[in-house]
C-alpha cells in the first residue's frame, strides 16, 4: 500500500517522500510541501528537528526545548546563539534591556556604586 502523509493525510503519489523518525522507531511519512515547522510554518523539506512526533525549525526547537533559557523572555537559547551573560544569568543579546527604559546595555562592568542610569532615561 501506499503511504499517507503524516501532514495533510493524504496518500503520497510523488516520487520522492520524505521519512523522519529513528531507525527503529516508527517513521511517518510527508510530502514534501507538507513538511512544515509545527510551530512557525516554514518548509522543512531540507532540515528539521523531531520532538514529540513534532517537526521544528531549528529556532523555534530551541525556543521550546533548550535547557538553557533567557533571564528576560524565558525563551530557550541555541547552543550557538550570541549572549550577554550577567551574574549567574544568560540572555538573548536583543534581550539584555535597561528594565526600565528598555535601552539595550552593553557589556561592561557595572557595579552598585556607578549604576547611575535614572538620569539617563529621560534622554
Amino acid at each position: 500500500s501506499l503511504p499517507r502523509c503524516n501532514g495533510c493525510e493524504g496518500i503520497i503519489f510523488d516520487r520522492f517522500i520524505l521519512k523522519l523518525g529513528q531507525e527503529n522507531d516508527r517513521h511517518t511519512c510527508w510530502h514534501s510541501g507538507c513538511l512544515v515547522c509545527s510551530d512557525c510554518n516554514i518548509n522543512l523539506a531540507v532540515k528539521c528537528y523531531m520532538k514529540n512526533g513534532q517537526p521544528y525549525c531549528k529556532e523555534d526547537f530551541y525556543k521550546r526545548f533548550a535547557k538553557t533559557r533567557c533571564a528576560n523572555c524565558e525563551l530557550g537559547i541555541a547552543p550557538t546563539a550570541i549572549v550577554r551573560r550577567a551574574q549567574d544569568n544568560v540572555y538573548h543579546l536583543q534581550c539584555f534591556n535597561c528594565i526600565l527604559c528598555k535601552r539595550a546595555l552593553n557589556t561592561g562592568k557595572l557595579s552598585r556604586q556607578n549604576l547611575d542610569l535614572k538620569p539617563n532615561h529621560n534622554k
